[in-house]
Order: structure tokens, then C-alpha cells, then sequence
């Protein structure tokens, strides 16, 4: 499988979480990941396209 992105910088590295509902721990997982590839000293970007629900709700409460 070819890494997305590869056409343009063939050095980076994509990973994606998926989840069929809400509240399954996307964010979670999300915010764990990146905390550890980071302790790594692995330079890592998020990204979120879409976001659904109240304002209530939003990511920003998982930040480090």
C-alpha cells in the first residue's frame, strides 16, 4: 500500500484514525499517539477536517 502523500513528500508519514460512532475514543487515541511520537521526538501535526456536535464538545479540552 502506498503512503498518502508519497507523491508529494516522499518522506512523511500519515496515520489516520477511523471511528463508526461518537465517543468511541478517537480523540483519545489520537491525543496518545502523538504525545508518545512526540516524546520520541518524532515531529507530528493533527489534523481534523470535520467536526461534528456542540462547542461544548470540542478537542481542545485533550490538548497537551
Amino acid at each position: 500500500m502506498q503512503r498518502i502523500g508519497a507523491a508529494l513528500w516522499p518522506s512523511l508519514k500519515c496515520i489516520q484514525i477511523y471511528g463508526a460512532n461518537t465517543d468511541v475514543g478517537k480523540t483519545i487515541v489520537t491525543g496518545i499517539l502523538g504525545t508518545a511520537l512526540r516524546n520520541r521526538n518524532v515531529r507530528t501535526n493533527y489534523i481534523k477536517p470535520v467536526s461534528t456536535g456542540s462547542s461544548d464538545d470540542t478537542d481542545h479540552r485533550y490538548s497537551p
